[in-house]
């Protein structure tokens, strides 16, 4: 087992604990367990614990993955609200028309990017807030 291997499958464990709402002292002291199991036997942890999202149910079996679902929903309505608020706007500007309820196109154009924008922020903190495990040398 390398520790590349290793460090991968913690990796992809953490996630799947995280996606389940696991308290962080649960994820650190699973996290500690795989590590210290795989590197005392030299297994394959895909052998002994098998995939990592099947063995994070063992420990959270009842959670939702809410934030997931929240992430997904989200994304869908940001990207397509702005997406046709800003294709609006710049359809409007091309053709010299107004918008729904009278507004300039630019507030479409202005909007869809702000949104896209918003979008893009929200995917960048998601994936900042994803703690990281390291394991011992």
């Amino acid at each position: 087992m390398t520790n590349e291997a290793l460090s991968a499958y913690l990796d992809e464990l953490g996630g799947a604990l995280e996606l389940r709402d696991a308290p962080t002292a649960l994820v650190a002291d699973v996290l500690r367990q795989v590590e210290s199991h795989t590197k005392d036997t030299g297994e394959d942890p895909y052998v002994s614990f098998g995939k990592p999202a099947d063995y994070a149910k063992n420990f959270t079996p009842h959670a939702r993955m809410t934030r997931f679902w929240l992430l997904m929903v989200s994304t869908v309505v940001l990207t397509l609200g702005g997406g046709w608020l800003l294709v609006n706007g710049i359809i409007g500007i091309a053709s010299d028309r107004t918008m729904l309820w009278g507004l300039s196109p630019w507030y479409g154009v202005i909007g869809g990017g702000l949104t896209i924008i918003a979008w893009i922020a929200m995917m960048l903190l998601a994936s900042g807030n994803r703690r990281r495990y390291t394991p011992t040398p």
